[in-house]
């Protein structure tokens, strides 16, 4: 594609490169620049991309937000090089999005579960969909890859390519706050978009909550989505609103104990799984699900709204939820000759108290919780993890979960300063842990596994290693 229709919709504030140069392709890694093609000089954290651009051999064109030294260096200018970025994937790509209806979900918690959840309601009512999430990325349900929950804007663009290519109707994908920050959506205009819910995590990155919600809200704007759907039980949620209200924004709200648009009744809860009656807009379902907790209402509750807005029809939402099924190591139940063992993503304080308190209603005895802190994240919430834990277990089990370049002895310590009941036991090794927790079990006890749930490594100083929770529990937990 020509340069000068890879730079439509960008301001160029200067450039020394000649607009009708056939740009090969796009790429961020000067390792990588091939003959032609387009560079796009990222600035990160610790990295300069701009760094490198005399390292480069071959005749290729800059994009940058710095006019190069080297004048034989063509170049692009511009101000906002992440933003531009997005742009000429998109145009690359044909701006695939705009033939699509486009479902975002942004939250803390749930956003996985929810966006499945769409997807299975949608299905069900023959609508071709596309899914972009933590667990892959699904064409007309078959999975194509993964990668991170929102993929950079090369891979977004050429995988919504593919999906337009297939005929899908509906995109739902999860957006991450780090997608949103970096701008990764672009120009990408959301048909609808959710806010599941807002609480601690990756302060690592974004300093404190205060940056970390701003940069979720900041997405709820015109010009980035049409429709908003709000969960005005979460604080933020109501905060959102307000602001929603006085922009003018479309928004639909949903909730349990708060005034909504859009809400449930009659919630019960029991070994078989959840079941509500829902209004949305005076349109009335009855919901059973074999789902479990009450954050799962909430995630269902997000995915009816969303499909009433969609137009499905009401007996196919019902019939739908029915059928719909828990995504693999969000709250996955297996049962041995003891118990029940369940395994889980939760890896926030929230998330582990929604996971904790819906697990402590179905066990018959002891409560025993296995669960550790990612290093190079979010050092505050170790303690708060250790008290979530405390609070609803009657033994804990603090381990290993992605240390990277941390030592694990560290980050278990932390873990400890918040836990206050006697019965714990502190085990490095992550599959030692299992296996002395499934040890532990007696006759009624309910064993919860979290922080892993369905990922298939663990990080370590720079390498993932090949692990899985499943794996140690089918190896040592005898299950029927």
């Amino acid at each position: 594609m020509q340069l000068e229709k890879l730079l439509e919709n960008i301001k160029v504030l200067d450039t020394n490169a000649d607009l009708q140069t056939d740009i090969n392709d796009i790429k961020i890694n000067s390792h990588e620049v091939g003959e032609n093609d387009l560079f796009c000089c990222m600035e990160g954290a610790s990295d300069d991309g701009n760094n490198y651009l005399g390292d480069i051999s071959v005749p290729f064109v800059a994009l940058t937000e710095k006019k190069p030294a080297d004048p034989l260096i063509k170049y692009v200018l511009v101000d906002d090089v992440r933003r531009a970025y997005a742009t000429v994937c998109e145009n690359k790509f044909l701006n695939p999005a705009r033939d699509m209806k486009f479902v975002s979900i942004v939250g803390t918690n749930g956003k996985t579960s929810t966006a499945h959840y769409i997807n299975s309601i949608l299905t069900f009512a023959g609508v071709k969909t596309g899914l972009i999430g933590t667990e892959g990325h699904y064409i007309l349900g078959e999975r194509v890859g993964e990668s991170l929950t929102t993929p950079d804007p090369y891979e977004l663009n050429e995988l919504l390519f593919k999906m337009r290519a297939k005929g899908v109707e509906v995109v739902i994908a999860e957006v991450s706050a780090h997608a949103i920050y970096l701008e990764k959506l672009g120009n990408i205009v959301a048909d609808i978009a959710v806010l599941t819910n807002i609480t601690q995590d990756h302060l690592d990155y974004f300093k404190n909550f205060d940056n970390y919600c701003g940069v979720k809200m900041s997405y709820f704007d015109k010009r980035y989505i049409c429709h908003a759907v709000v969960n005005v039980d979460d604080e933020s949620g109501r905060i959102l609103l307000k602001r929603l209200e006085e922009s003018g924004l479309k928004t639909t709200t949903y909730g349990l104990f708060n005034p909504a648009d859009c809400f449930a009744v009659n919630v019960r809860e029991n070994i078989d799984g959840v079941s509500f009656v829902g209004n949305f807009d005076d349109d009335i379902i009855e919901a059973k699900s074999g789902l479990y907790g009450e954050f799962n209402v909430y995630n269902l509750l997000a995915a009816m709204t969303v499909a009433h807005i969609l137009k499905i029809d009401s007996e196919q939402i019902m019939r739908a939820v029915r059928r719909i099924k828990s995504v693999k190591g969000r709250f996955s139940i297996l049962k041995n000759d003891k118990g029940t063992i369940i395994i889980d993503y939760a890896h926030t304080p929230d998330g582990l108290k929604n996971l904790l308190s819906t697990a402590r209603t179905l066990t018959k005895s002891r409560l025993i919780t296995v669960f550790g802190c990612g290093g190079e994240r979010d050092k505050l919430k170790r303690k708060i993890m250790g008290q979530v834990a405390s609070k609803y277990s009657d033994f804990i089990v603090i381990t290993t979960d992605n240390p990277r370049g941390e030592n694990p002895s560290d980050i278990i310590r932390d873990i400890e300063f918040g836990v206050s009941i006697k019965d714990v036991k502190c085990v490095v090794d992550r599959v030692d842990a299992i296996r002395f927790a499934l040890g532990e079990m007696e006759e009624g006890d309910t064993l919860v596994i979290a922080g892993k749930g369905n990922e298939n490594y663990l990080e370590v100083k720079g390498r993932k290693i090949p692990y899985s929770d499943f794996d140690a529990v089918a190896r040592y937990g005898q299950l029927r």
